[in-house]
């Protein structure tokens, strides 16, 4: 990339610069190019984050995973709910909330939502991804576009004040129309996989889970209430009650879910109100939702 720093940017920090001006490379990209001398400001190599000047020729060259990624059809975020200061989609099944090694690298949720904010003029530096759903569980997915809006969201999902509900198809039908069931849950995560039980177990935590049944049938349809939220903790705690949701080959039925052709988890995060302190006391008792796809 080659370019002359304009007026309007005159006095700018050099990876804002590039970061507006290349909505398409990641900014992990960027800084890596600055951090390995692969900028040029007038034809000097820079190793850091400077300030630059109008009339200044900069010349960039970007890592070649980067510019390979570029080449790739990325898709954009399905947005529900943006403002200034969060930023909510509705996640598709198949991608990570993030890439847990590489935050800013592959393809993402948070770095499909970073694309969409630089394209748009935003302030990426800021972004907070505020919680996480697994990659075979689509639906809401929360950001915080400033650290006070990320403070408070963190805050309320401590204290659990907002409610997140999860929409969900599963073997078989509960005998209670609606419950909220107590068990234990312990995590190895040698082979990330989790276990339930209804007494305390060395290395276990409790989990509360809600349920009502929206739909009775062979295969019902529950709506969940994630009331403690510990991974896999809906998925492993129906297929504990022999309720498991259908496309979970992990805790559930996985000949049934052959016999079915079901190839992903009927698991969807459709609502969220929020109940929050601080920055985002504004948004109190707002409801987002979207459809699931089954």
């Amino acid at each position: 990339m080659q370019m002359i720093v304009p007026e309007d940017k005159d006095g700018m920090m050099l990876v804002q610069l590039l970061s507006q001006t290349a909505a398409d490379i990641p900014l992990w990209a960027i800084k890596e190019a600055i951090k390995k001398r692969d900028v040029r400001i007038d034809g000097v190599r820079t190793g850091s984050d400077v300030r630059v000047y109008a009339g200044q020729e900069i010349r960039a060259f970007w890592p070649k995973n980067a510019v390979s990624m570029q080449k790739k059809e990325l898709h954009p975020p399905e947005i529900v709910f943006e403002d200034e200061h969060i930023l909510l989609i509705n996640k598709p099944q198949g991608i990570a909330s993030q890439n847990e090694d590489h935050p800013l690298e592959g393809d993402t949720a948070l770095t499909r939502v970073l694309r969409y904010i630089k394209q748009t003029g935003g302030d990426a530096e800021h972004l907070h991804l505020c919680h996480r759903l697994d990659v075979q569980t689509g639906g809401l997915l929360l950001f915080a576009k400033d650290d006070a809006a990320f403070e408070s969201a963190m805050q309320a999902f401590s204290l659990r004040t907002f409610q997140k509900f999860y929409t969900c198809r599963v073997k078989g039908c509960p005998a209670q129309h609606e419950a909220v069931m107590h068990a234990h849950l312990r995590k190895d995560a040698q082979i990330s996989r989790v276990s339930v039980t209804d007494y305390p177990a060395r290395g276990s935590v409790e989990i509360v889970t809600a349920y009502r049944v929206a739909e009775a049938g062979e295969y019902a349809r529950l709506e969940v209430e994630l009331i403690t939220g510990r991974t896999h903790q809906i998925r492993a705690h129906l297929a504990h009650i022999g309720h498991p949701i259908l496309g979970d080959d992990k805790y559930g039925d996985r000949a049934l879910n052959r016999m079915l052709g079901i190839k992903r988890q009927q698991l969807w995060a459709t609502r969220l109100i929020v109940s929050a302190e601080g920055a985002l006391a504004y948004l109190n008792g707002r409801e987002f939702s979207v459809q699931c796809p089954f």
